[in-house]
C-alpha cells in the first residue's frame, strides 16, 4: 500500500465536505484508480464535477500530482507513489 495526500479546493470542498485526506492506494495504482475510489467515497456530484463523461476528464478541473498537471504526465495512467500530493483545483470564473 502507498498513502497519497488528496487536497480539494473551492467547490470540491463543498462536495466532499473536507479539504484534504490521506488515502491508501494499492502499489502500482494510478490516477484512474484514485478517481474510481474517490467517486465511490464522495458520490455522483463528485463524479459529475471531475468527468465530462464516463471516460474523459472535465476541462474545468485541474488535477496535479506533486505540482505537475497530469495532462503533461501520463494523464489518468499517471502512477501514484508513497507521499504523492494530488490537488484537485476547479476552474474559477467571475467578473
Amino acid at each position: 500500500m502507498v498513502d497519497v495526500k488528496v487536497i480539494f479546493f473551492s467547490i470540491l470542498t463543498d462536495i466532499t465536505e473536507i479539504e484534504e485526506l490521506i488515502f491508501p492506494m494499492d502499489i502500482d495504482s494510478n490516477i484512474r484508480n484514485l478517481l474510481e475510489q474517490l467517486t465511490l467515497k464522495f458520490g455522483k456530484k463528485f463524479e459529475e464535477m471531475i468527468f465530462k463523461d464516463s471516460t474523459d476528464l472535465s476541462k474545468y478541473v485541474l488535477i496535479t500530482v506533486n505540482g505537475k498537471d497530469i495532462r503533461t504526465l501520463k494523464g489518468l495512467s499517471t502512477t501514484l507513489n508513497q507521499n504523492d500530493e494530488i490537488f484537485f483545483v476547479p476552474a474559477i470564473a467571475g467578473g
